[in-house]
Formats: C-alpha cells, structure tokens, sequence
C-alpha cells in the first residue's frame, strides 16, 4: 500500500474478498432488480431530442418482529400483537413486502438507447447486471 493511502477495515475485507474471487477465476457479478419509474423526453445542451429514464430499486421488505415481555399474561401479548398487526395495514405503506430505492438514471439520445437496445415503460421490470466493468439489463 502507498504511504499516505488509508483503507478503512470493510474496504480491507472487500479488496482481499475481491482479489480472492478474481484469483479464483470466479466473476464478481451483481444483480439488481429495478423498476422504471419514469421515462422522460428531454433536449440536451446541444439541442437533440432524448430521453430521461429512471430506474428505482425494487427490495424485500425484512418481515417485521414483535415480541411482548415475558411477564406479560399470554392473553395479553396475544392482543397487543393482533392490534400491532392491524396498525401495520393503517399505516400508508406498511402492508406493503418490498420497498423503491432510487438507482440509476440514465440520460440518452434516441440513438443511444437504440443502441442500448432499451425499449422502456413505467413499471417495467428489469435485471441488472454488473460484471467485469459491464452494465447490462435484462428484462423481468
């Protein structure tokens, strides 16, 4: 390592991970899946017609786990956890078993997404795939 270059302990673990991959001969490849949550028409700064896309990540929701204290009269913890589950459906979004993170958005002419041979709508699903410096989409 480079005198003056700090690697923090994670980024350490992850470098040895990915060198013991490579090594190997395994690929580091990652999939997400992700939803197109807007297309748009936009002009760039030179005045050709293209395109907005953006692309939200679509995640599990972890299940929720309550538990009532030991102490308390079996009835009771029964009660407290049918009405926790009943606040979850009232509650906007907390019936819901996945969630949206905001991704990728990508800014291309009609000839680039051509290219990218990308033929995207509103809630299209799509995988992506990261692989040995490559970007590539899959359509669920």
């Amino acid at each position: 390592m480079k005198k003056g270059k700090h690697l923090t302990l994670s980024s350490y673990y992850y470098l040895r991970v990915t060198r013991y991959l490579l090594e190997k001969g395994k690929p580091m490849e990652q999939k997400i899946r992700v939803k197109v949550a807007s297309v748009k028409g936009i002009k760039d700064p030179e005045g050709r017609e293209g395109y907005r896309i953006d692309f939200v990540e679509v995640r599990e929701r972890p299940p929720v786990l309550m538990a009532t204290p030991r102490d308390t009269p079996e009835e009771i913890s029964k009660m407290v956890m049918q009405i926790s589950k009943g606040l979850q459906y009232i509650i906007p979004g907390g019936a819901s078993r996945e969630y949206e993170l905001q991704k990728i958005t990508l800014h291309l002419t009609a000839e680039e997404l051509e290219a990218f041979e990308l033929k995207p709508y509103p809630n299209q699903m799509y995988e992506i795939v990261i692989s040995k410096g490559k970007l590539s989409f899959r359509t669920i």
